[in-house]
């Protein structure tokens, strides 16, 4: 949530100089990089609207929560980066390519692009902290963090912090490569190609994140290390012979869907296994805390016949 306010702030703040500085330079990589930062603020709504919905508890006709909201608005957001900011840039890239004409007010624009970049770094040290201090409370590091972390709220931030960086400084190149004419007759594209590669940019960002939010919207599975750790708590269970299959599905960053077929051993009876289960509940929400629901079925045979299975729901 920290990480979310902080860039909604300064993204704002940042959409509004870069705007002005648009209109008085006539840049076009500055238009880019206006129109990036307006669609980075949109983007933060998204994020806290998803960070406030997902806390609605289950209902009848949702009752497994709406922990995907998270999901939902977090894939809205990549959308939003693509079809505004990203097929602006390369179009109004494009438009100065085909009607080159040198920026004005060069000094208003560098201004503007070195407090923007100053904004810019803040937020994302905010955002790289509080991915820090996750990692740290998950016992990762924050490489791995990155990596197996199904929070696509803290994610975007990241990435979109990221790419306005690198936006930043691809204008303010385009505009020294214009000023100073490099290329001779050819200077006055720089500024057009600088907005197309902010474009290209903002695509490539808005398809990762893109990507990431689809998987977890379809079901995502838990980590392998998280699947194993599960795995682990219910073998080692006495009265366990083994798992016959485990099935995870994450409702939330920090809410786990677990579905376990479990062998029993032979020579329990209703009572061993209705204990059994309470148990291996236990041991499964102590191995991994973010476990929210579980399901298990058990078996009294190596067919595991459905007439011999008793279906429970212990979550």
């Amino acid at each position: 949530m920290l990480a979310v306010l902080g860039a909604l702030f300064a993204n704002a703040l940042i959409a509004v100089l870069k705007l002005v500085a648009a209109l008085i330079t006539g840049s076009s990589g500055m238009m880019a990089e206006a129109l990036h930062s307006v669609a980075d603020t949109t983007n933060q709504v998204f994020l806290l609207l998803g960070l406030q919905f997902f806390k609605r508890p289950a209902s009848a006709k949702h009752p497994f929560g709406y922990g995907k909201e998270r999901f939902f608005w977090s894939f809205i957001a990549a959308i939003f980066i693509f079809g505004v900011g990203a097929t602006y840039a390369i179009y109004e890239g494009i438009v100065k390519l085909r009607h080159p004409h040198a920026p004005a007010h060069f000094e208003w624009a560098y201004i503007v692009l070195g407090l923007s970049f100053l904004l810019e770094a803040a937020s994302i040290s905010l955002a790289i902290y509080q991915e820090l201090h996750e990692a740290h409370h998950e016992g990762m590091s924050f490489s791995e963090y990155l990596r197996e972390s199904k929070d696509p709220t803290a994610k975007t931030v990241l990435f979109e912090d990221s790419a306005a960086l690198l936006g930043i400084i691809i204008a303010a190149a385009g505009l020294l490569l214009t000023q100073f004419e490099v290329g001779g007759t050819a200077g006055a594209y720089w500024d057009g190609v600088a907005s197309i590669l902010i474009g290209l940019v903002l695509a490539v960002v808005a398809f990762v994140l893109a990507r990431s939010s689809r998987g977890l919207l379809l079901g995502e599975a838990a980590t392998p290390k998280t699947i194993e750790a599960i795995k682990r708590a219910i073998e080692e269970h006495p009265n366990v012979e083994r798992v016959v299959e485990l099935l995870t599905m994450h409702l939330a960053p920090k809410q786990i869907l677990i579905n376990a077929h479990v062998k029993l051993k032979e020579h329990l009876v209703t009572g061993d296994i209705e204990q059994t289960i309470e148990e291996i509940e236990g041991r499964i929400k102590q191995a991994e805390p973010k476990v929210e629901m579980i399901f298990l079925e058990t078996a009294r045979d190596n067919h595991l016949a459905n007439t011999n299975a008793i279906a429970q729901n212990v979550g």
